[in-house]
């Protein structure tokens, strides 16, 4: 079995209902578009600073049951950097942490950045390691794929599930 990086902390019942209705999983192309223009910008700003990295670094983390995998938006000698879309600057969510945290500990990085890009500029939060987070993000995947499902109701406003949720 194999679980998204980042499906880390998202709700369990919305990860459950995309494997049995994968039809009514969607992300929008206006989102999808953002996001290519987010790291496109991002790659464009590394370029001018000359730092070397990698683009869309493919990550594993294996365990006895199961593999979470990524793709990390760009690595450095020493960085990982996660660039997010945003339509307004926002604390970073446990969920975007997480991913990043999942990421540092597959490459072996101690430092990262979630980059937000808002289509005009850029924002970086750095985040460290966190040995607690990565333990925490793996009773998360270790939940997960015992096969109990819970609802997260903070994630309702962006679930194409949500309608679904209210009918059980």
């Amino acid at each position: 079995m194999k679980y998204p990086a980042s499906w880390v902390f998202r709700c369990p019942f919305q990860i459950y209902l995309a494997g049995k209705y994968p039809e009514y999983s969607r992300i929008e192309a206006e989102a999808i578009e953002r996001g290519r223009k987010a790291e496109i910008e991002f790659e464009r700003m590394l370029k001018s600073l000359r730092t070397p990295y990698r683009k869309q670094k493919p990550l594993n983390y294996r365990t006895k049951y199961y593999t979470i995998y990524g793709r990390a938006d760009f690595i450095t000698h020493s960085e990982v950097y996660e660039v997010k879309s945003v339509r307004a600057f926002r604390k970073p969510t446990k969920n975007w942490i997480g991913q990043l945290n999942l990421y540092l500990a597959m490459s072996g990085r101690k430092k990262g950045f979630l980059v937000e890009y808002n289509g005009e500029k850029f924002r970086k939060y750095e985040v460290n390691y966190s040995d607690r987070l990565f333990r925490e993000s793996i009773e998360f995947f270790n939940y997960l794929h015992s096969g109990r499902y819970y609802r997260d109701t903070s994630y309702c406003q962006w679930c194409t599930y949500s309608f679904i949720c209210e009918e059980l």
